[in-house]
């Protein structure tokens, strides 16, 4: 989407066709990192223009453009309305002669990131061990090795180079892959140059971290071009679960299917909530990793993944089953939460129902996990 030089300012859509949609001087230099990440695969930003263009069109019926005040919008002559994309918000006049100014574009950090150069470009590298170091070659395609079972990480937030980011990786692989992967060495990252932490409480809900729209948008291209390959893994690293679960949950919306693809989705120490990245991996039909609910370690992720795992083992397309529900009981991974969550999963239990009263008489703490562990797939109805 290529802007044209006019009296006006930098216009949007083709000169003659519609409203002139123009970036007024002062929105210039930030209308023009908008264009250039748009044609770097960056999808927020291609979508912030596609919703500024069609606003040619006229202003109303656009769900995503906000009237201040809907009296003066009427009555005045310079009416100004706010669009707003994930990320990115734009004040947009309507002139007397009918021109669309936009005179005010407000960029999320991540596209800044751009004018730094290629040493600190997000998207994806490929990594491998070179001799006693880790070498990390940006991917010019924007697309992850064209193979079947590829491996891919998506990275904490925190790192200022893509080196740095490939060396904690191969550090990690056995947790976030296994030992073979380990030993081998070769696999996909994606980098996000944030340069900061994405942990605590504060962006437990990853809908609300506005600072990694960009990034998600650029993942999710992504992992959509990669739909064509078989059996791809994509496992984040702490605050690279917001990252993901974004890209995941952006995918979902528009309808994306990865059925019969085995794409395996993963997290490791999230910082976000792992009941929202499952949802948007049902969504896509790819396959949540049996750990993925017990990846964030916070005492409220722990009570979600009592509940959530019951119902994964309940359903029979999960790969996660009631055998894999009781031996996380007994090893006493979700042991402290147990029955806690029989009682949410009881359809409205109060903590002084009959069904806890009996739990509390059975002594001894193995009989008490045989019982839970009976009793929950009594209530989802799976023998």
């Amino acid at each position: 989407m290529n802007l044209v030089k006019t009296p006006d300012g930098l216009q949007l859509n083709t000169p003659g066709i519609g409203k002139p949609v123009v970036f007024t001087t002062n929105t210039e230099k930030d209308a023009l990192i908008l264009q250039k990440a748009a044609k770097e695969g960056y999808y927020y930003p291609l979508l912030a223009l596609k919703h500024l263009a069609a606003l040619s069109t006229g202003l109303t019926g656009k769900n995503n453009v906000f009237i201040p005040n809907i009296n003066d919008f009427k009555t005045n002559s310079l009416q100004q309305v706010v669009v707003y994309v994930p990320g990115i918000a734009a004040m947009v006049e309507r002139r007397p002669d009918d021109v669309l100014a936009i005179t005010r574009l407000d960029l999320s950090d991540e596209y800044m990131a751009i004018e730094k150069g290629s040493r600190q470009k997000p998207g994806v590298y490929s990594v491998t061990r070179e001799r006693d170091s880790v070498e990390a070659k940006y991917r010019q395609n924007r697309r992850i090795q064209a193979q079947n079972d590829r491996r891919v990480v998506i990275s904490d937030t925190t790192f200022a180079l893509p080196k740095d980011a490939a060396d904690r990786a191969a550090r990690e692989l056995d947790q976030l892959f296994g030992s073979s992967a380990a030993l081998k060495c070769d696999f996909d990252l994606f980098y996000s140059p944030l340069g900061c932490d994405l942990k605590g409480m504060r962006n437990y809900n990853a809908a609300m971290v506005r600072q990694t729209y960009g990034y998600a948008g650029l993942l999710a291209d992504v992992i959509e071009k990669s739909k064509g390959q078989k059996g791809v893994e994509w496992t984040s690293q702490r605050g690279g679960s917001v990252v993901l679960t974004q890209a995941l949950t952006a995918l979902a919306s528009k309808g994306v299917t990865f059925n019969e693809q085995n794409h395996i989705v993963k997290m490791c120490w999230a910082t976000s909530d792992p009941k929202q990245t499952l949802s948007a991996v049902n969504h896509l039909g790819m396959i949540a990793d049996k750990d993925l609910l017990r990846s964030n370690s916070h005492v409220r992720a722990t009570l979600s993944a009592t509940i959530g795992n019951a119902q994964r083992a309940a359903d029979r397309s999960d790969p996660y089953n009631w055998d894999d529900y009781g031996r996380e009981l007994a090893n006493g991974t979700m042991t402290a939460n147990t029955i806690i969550g029989i009682g949410a999963l009881g359809g409205g239990l109060a903590t002084g129902s009959p069904l806890l009263a009996t739990v509390g008489t059975i002594t001894g703490g193995i009989g008490a996990l045989q019982f839970a562990y009976k009793t929950i797939k009594e209530r989802l109805g799976r023998g």
